[in-house]
């Protein structure tokens, strides 16, 4: 079975290092980008199974992220990944095709692999 690839925009960099060594000890393979625009650019240059987003991001947001994926018709499931916990947000950031999401501070990183795993299985 080939190596599931995921895509982490993450600008907080503990946050992102937890969750890239956590994923990769669980077998995935790990692109670690830290604002919205490198990940616009990363998932034009690969296919990934998974994009783990980030909302709140320098350069542009992960709203934007969510947003040009849609136009370049990248059709790669995304998990958002956020300390965004109004309803607005959440109902925003689904409306604009992220199949999960996720307040950082209320979720485990063994929550999250858990979450990824079902993602991309």
């Amino acid at each position: 079975m080939p190596v599931k690839r995921i895509l982490i925009a993450e600008d907080e960099k503990p946050m992102a290092n937890a969750l890239s060594l956590k994923l990769s000890s669980a077998g995935f393979e790990i692109t670690l980008v830290y604002d919205g625009e490198a990940a616009v650019t990363a998932a034009k240059k690969a296919p990934f199974d998974l994009i783990i987003l980030d909302l709140v991001m320098p350069v542009k947001d992960g709203f934007f992220v969510l947003e040009e994926l849609k136009k370049l018709k990248i059709s790669t499931k995304v998990i958002v990944s956020s300390n965004l916990s109004q309803e607005e947000d959440i109902k925003r950031a689904k409306e604009l095709g992220a199949s999960d999401y996720f307040i950082k501070s209320d979720t485990s990183l063994a929550e999250i692999v858990d979450k990824v795993k079902l993602a991309v299985t």
